[in-house]
């Protein structure tokens, strides 16, 4: 009897922790300072060159603002500024770095060699990802929105942001302890998209694809692309231009400029737009695959099948 009440408490606890555990990461969305803080060594490569007195002063005006939480990502948290602008993202290092439990295992067979591969992951995730942004402000910068970039840890930045983290609270975030992009805020591709056809502006939803491959493209060209096919979330546009917001999967790849390897990867991005308008707007979906297919005819003298994939099996 006394086992069966202590299982039944046991159970109970467990519940309890559990339940309370999915109301705080639903609630706060784990924002903690802890978070987004990692020691980890100076990279040369991450470096910047020295900001113009037109970018300081922007940067100051952005830094001088309030920001409020606006969501998360993968990689990141966002916080949009009082004018709504801007965006900073503060790298999520939950994600980017092994936990305790992992960098505490001992050091005997097979834990060794567990932690060290646990390690290892995290470590390439890690640079991949700042890499990606590095690249990006080098060679995309306009194109992704980016304005600044704060990779390596600091002690001239001399700044502190205020922000509001999902719940409310108000916190103080020294910039120079943190790793951090400032980004233009924008409209995700999948609002402006669906918001025009939701309003049945079929034309305008086939603007702003148009100007989603041609951002593509203007990547293929400069020997970059994005691992990462999440087309709709991670692009989005700003006073009607194109970006490419997140850039942590962006890789350099000489390859992509040979129309081969070009068109078959904008191919999956127009695959997964397409495949999301069928979801919601099916009634739009042949008219814009159609659109999608002249496109590439256009561009690479040939159709990318996609009526053929998307609306005759359908």
């Amino acid at each position: 009897m006394k086992i069966k009440i202590s299982m039944r408490y046991f159970i109970a606890i467990a519940l309890f922790t559990f339940i309370s555990f999915r109301i705080y990461y639903r609630t706060t969305d784990d924002f903690r300072i802890g978070n987004i803080m990692h020691d980890m060594p100076h990279q040369e490569s991450w470096e910047i060159a020295d900001l113009s007195t037109e970018e300081n002063s922007l940067l100051e005006h952005i830094f001088n603002q309030k920001f409020t939480y606006i969501g998360k990502g993968a990689q990141s948290y966002a916080f949009a500024s009082e004018d709504d602008k801007y965006v900073i993202k503060f790298f999520k290092f939950k994600h980017l770095k092994p936990s305790w439990f992992v960098d505490n295992l001992p050091s005997i067979s097979p834990l060794k060699e567990f932690r060290e591969i646990q390690q290892y992951k995290k470590k390439r995730k890690l640079l991949s990802v700042f890499n990606g942004y590095r690249l990006a402000y080098d060679v995309h910068k306009p194109e992704s929105g980016l304005i600044y970039v704060h990779l390596n840890k600091s002690n001239n930045l001399k700044k502190q942001v205020t922000v509001k983290d999902k719940i409310g609270f108000t916190r103080s975030i020294n910039l120079d302890d943190v790793n951090f992009v400032v980004q233009e805020k924008v409209l995700t591709s999948r609002k402006v998209i669906f918001d025009a056809l939701g309003d049945g502006d079929v034309a305008l939803a086939k603007m702003y694809i148009h100007k989603l491959f041609d951002l593509y493209l203007s990547e293929y060209s400069k020997g970059i692309y994005d691992h990462d096919h999440g087309v709709l979330h991670n692009t989005g546009f700003a006073n009607g231009k194109p970006v490419h917001l997140d850039v942590g999967k962006l890789y350099r790849d000489e390859n992509i400029h040979k129309s081969e390897y070009s068109q078959k990867d904008l191919t999956i991005v127009a695959t997964k737009i397409a495949q999301r308008v069928y979801d919601r707007f099916p009634e739009y979906h042949k008219d814009l695959v159609i659109d999608m297919d002249n496109y590439f005819k256009e561009v690479f003298n040939q159709s990318a099948g996609l009526y053929e994939k998307c609306c005759l099996r359908q």
